[in-house]
């Protein structure tokens, strides 16, 4: 019988497809193109982010990368390593040597200047921070803020270094107790595995800083849509019970009551003053959708009027008396002036009685609904909601749902909140791709679920595992192995897409390249280029995914 799998070449670590053969054949032609065109160099340096004290910035990043991780991962290892994943154990001590001479050559004897630049400037605020120098356009210290990170420096590198590798040889030697040992681990994964997250996901490194945001972009994306995917395909395997849809039904009633509550709450009352030739004075804190009122003239015998905003009652009608230019004043009624004009009246629910009887109103008819639904066809109402969810989600296309997201939603939040929630657009961005990504990843996990036998489950309940153990030891294990494969195809798709973020001014690989072909002119170098490093990017992926595949699959016994 002939192999059906895909011929491939090279070492067992290191196979290649055939496309990827004519692809790593073709690497020597981009190689010289992006050397010796000027044009096409100019475009990989921006695109990229490569900026001032580039080259010195990535000297120490290397350095310290190597450095964390031999001195975090075959430690931690060593304790709990998965079985495709194996190695001598003589590797541990290597790894802790290598991180002690590793970071005491860094931290001794190299000019860290630049990093801190990079990194810590990033950190500071330029109009706020003395440390932070406003001289410039781009992060950089002051002489003081150098000599304060020198000095904290000083007082550090030795605690550390000694205190990391004596931490270290004691887990590896596994001579206290477990209970002594465990907390060992937990201060290396503290220090050390912080130290390293920070570094890879945070830190503002001046040689890629485009190329980073977009990685960093997709792996905040891909993790929290995982995670997302994952509760919604455990809601959707939930199964009702005979009490579910009373229990739902009295909470829909409960929240629908509070919504009605507030409703009734005393209304406000306002009056419109004066006549209608000017402007009209307006106060700052009233509902928006008044002023759209007086703006459209949607009151009684109204025309469209401009809006001046005043801060309070006495501001707006100091403006009704003394500016010629305002002609009406919107006020609470109780602050009517004697013999003052009225050209209309309104009552209204202020927004600290609206917005809460909204929200428990819209909650409680959604909750209402879905208990309606799941009782027609005997589902539970969850399961029903992440239908409902994956269905809407899939249907709409992803720039719709991150212009959404980017810019309304996060809008109103910011407004509902009064400034105090504010997000930046990078964590807007990835909340929207994590909300439309994670309606196909609940569809894969569910089906991963599905694929285990239901045997096995049985099996696990009759050996008294709860439900919860029964999916952390016996479903997921299986169905997370079944579903790597589709689940590296949404990691590649999604990495495509962070391109979109652009629309949101996003300073990623694809807004830079928007910004060099605006500034340059240049009609293909810039496009050329990104298509490149994106076709590198996927391909990298793609590899990694499958080596992880690899290493995952069970070998059949002979």
């Amino acid at each position: 019988m002939t192999d059906p799998s895909p011929r491939r070449i090279g070492l067992e670590w290191l196979q290649l497809r055939a496309s990827n053969l004519v692809l790593l054949a073709s690497a020597p032609f981009f190689i010289y193109l992006f050397a010796t065109s000027t044009n096409y160099s100019r475009s990989l340096a921006f695109i990229v982010g490569v900026e001032e004290g580039a080259a010195e910035v990535f000297q120490t990043f290397l350095v310290l990368l190597l450095g964390l991780l031999s001195g975090l991962i075959p430690i931690l290892l060593t304790r709990k390593s998965p079985s495709w994943l194996s190695y001598p154990r003589e590797v541990s001590w290597f790894g802790l040597v290598l991180h002690l001479l590793l970071m005491s050559w860094l931290l001794t004897r190299w000019d860290l200047a630049p990093f801190w630049d990079s990194v810590i400037g990033d950190l500071l605020d330029a109009r706020s921070n003395p440390f932070r120098d406003p001289k410039v356009n781009y992060p950089a210290l002051t002489p003081e803020g150098q000599a304060w990170m020198q000095g904290w420096l000083e007082i550090l590198r030795w605690p550390y270094l000694l205190g990391t590798t004596l931490l270290g040889a004691v887990a590896l030697t596994k001579k206290l107790p477990e209970r002594i040992n465990r907390w060992i681990w937990r201060l290396l994964l503290i220090f050390q595995g912080g130290s390293l997250l920070f570094l890879i996901l945070v830190a503002r490194l001046s040689f890629a800083t485009g190329l980073l945001l977009t990685l960093r972009a997709a792996i905040f994306a891909y993790v929290a849509s995982a995670i997302l995917g994952l509760v919604l395909a455990g809601m959707l395997s939930l199964q009702p019970n005979p009490n579910i849809y009373r229990r739902y039904g009295v909470i829909a009633g409960l929240l629908l009551g509070i919504g009605l509550i507030f409703s009734q709450m005393p209304q406000a009352q306002y009056v419109l003053i004066g006549t209608i030739e000017g402007r009209a004075a307006f106060i700052k804190d009233t509902p928006q959708r008044l002023a759209d009122t007086l703006r459209y003239g949607e009151f009684d015998n109204g025309v469209e009027m401009q809006i001046r905003a005043a801060r309070d009652v006495e501001q707006a009608l100091k403006l009704y008396a003394e500016d010629k230019r305002i002609s009406a004043a919107f006020i609470p009624e109780s602050a009517l002036p004697a013999k003052a004009p009225i050209l209309w009246r309104t009552e209204f629910l202020a927004d600290e009685y609206r917005t809460p009887s909204m929200v428990f109103g819209v909650f409680g008819f959604l909750l209402g609904l879905l208990t309606f639904g799941g009782w027609q066809h005997r589902m539970h109402p969850l399961a029903v909601f992440a239908e409902f969810y994956i269905d809407i989600l899939r249907g709409i296309p992803m720039l719709v749902i991150i212009l959404y997201v980017g810019l309304p939603l996060s809008g109103a939040v910011k407004q509902a909140t009064d400034g105090f929630i504010d997000l930046p657009n990078m964590i807007r961005g990835v909340f929207a791709i994590c909300l439309g990504y994670s309606a196909y990843m609940a569809e894969i996990f569910r089906a991963g679920i599905e694929a285990v036998p239901k045997g096995q489950v049985e099996a696990a309940r009759t050996l008294g595992l709860d439900r919860w153990q029964t999916a952390r030891l016996v479903i997921l294990p299986q169905a997370l192995r079944i579903v790597i494969p589709p689940l590296g195809n949404e990691f590649i798709a999604m990495l495509k897409d962070t391109a979109l973020l652009s629309i949101l001014s996003v300073r990623d690989s694809t807004q830079r390249m928007r910004e060099f072909q605006a500034s340059s002119f240049l009609p293909f170098a810039p496009f050329n280029t990104a298509a490149i490093l994106y076709v590198v990017l996927t391909l990298a992926a793609a590899s990694l995914l499958k080596w992880l595949e690899r290493r995952t699959t069970p070998i059949p016994k002979k």
